[in-house]
């Protein structure tokens, strides 16, 4: 096993220790290091052991939710997967593990800036046949639904308001903080009681990319494809016209320069909405 090492820079709010033992590797924050490899994530078959008792319904494959040992948080592992025309061919398999790095990376960049995200914990992975196999793992957000699991939860229309407007609250703090999240749909967005208040947290941030506050037209994209994501699913009705004008409303926060250059792009997006919308009866998508 190699001595550990650093991937952190200066400009860098995260700190990574990597340890590899034959063709597995582990780069893991150091708070958590001794946690991981006390659940074994470096030994032979450790990481597949943990992954095959996954039973997460988020994201394009099923997460694994175990305790750390000597902490009291649990940890989250999703496998790394391919989407879109690369998930039949390629599936888990990478080329390297820049991707799943820069996803913790991230997720550390943007809960620095403010923005309501988990605490990034680890990247694990296996070389097998000159492909890697990853996961990645943060902090399991306890207490939690998902959009698509509190819709349809039968939760009271007041619940589901409030929820709106939690994630109109979330999802500004994740572009003020220079997010940007190219899947950012109903079901990467976690719900979950404060006593009287909703707190909303985004999650899933593979590809996600952090660079300067988002403009209007960046912003009002992200926002359509988070309410493409609702219509696609038939969940629309759920949130109700309240639910998108206090959502919106949190979102812009007072704002009204923003309101008003968002609402500006509504046309253009509402066209291409329809698009989606033919594309969805026709089983394009």
């Amino acid at each position: 096993m190699r001595a550990p090492g650093t991937l952190a820079t200066r400009t860098e709010p995260i700190e990574l220790r990597e340890q590899r033992d034959g063709d597995r590797v582990l780069y893991v924050t150091p708070e958590f290091e001794s946690a991981a490899l006390a659940l074994g994530l470096l030994a032979p078959g450790g990481l597949e052991r943990i992954l095959a008792r996954a039973s997460g319904p988020r994201g394009r494959s099923r997460t694994a939710v175990v305790s750390l040992p000597g902490h009291g948080e649990r940890l989250h592992l999703r496998p790394v997967h391919h989407g879109g025309l690369l998930r039949a061919w390629q599936r888990d398999r990478l080329l390297g593990l820049a991707r799943p790095l820069a996803e913790l990376r991230a997720h550390a960049r943007l809960r620095a800036a403010g923005a309501p995200v988990p605490i990034p914990v680890l990247v694990a992975a296996r070389r097998v046949r000159g492909f890697y196999r990853a996961a990645v793992a943060t902090i399991h957000e306890e207490d939690t639904l998902d959009g698509i699991a509190l819709l349809a939860s039968g939760a009271g229309a007041a619940m589901r308001r409030q929820a709106a407007s939690a994630a109109g609250s979330a999802v500004r703090a994740l572009h003020d903080a220079g997010g940007r999240h190219p899947d950012l749909h109903i079901g990467n967005l976690l719900f979950r009681a404060r006593g009287a208040r909703i707190q909303a947290l985004v999650v899933d941030l593979d590809r996600a990319r952090v660079a300067a506050p988002l403009e209007a037209a960046e912003r009002m994209t992200e926002l359509m494809r988070l309410h493409r994501s609702l219509v696609k699913r038939g969940l629309l009705a759920e949130v109700g016209a309240r639910g998108c004008a206090g959502f919106f409303a949190s979102y812009t926060a007072g704002d009204r320069k923003l309101r008003g250059a968002l609402l500006r792009r509504l046309p253009r997006e509402r066209a291409r909405l329809a698009i989606h919308a033919l594309g969805w009866r026709l089983g394009l998508s």
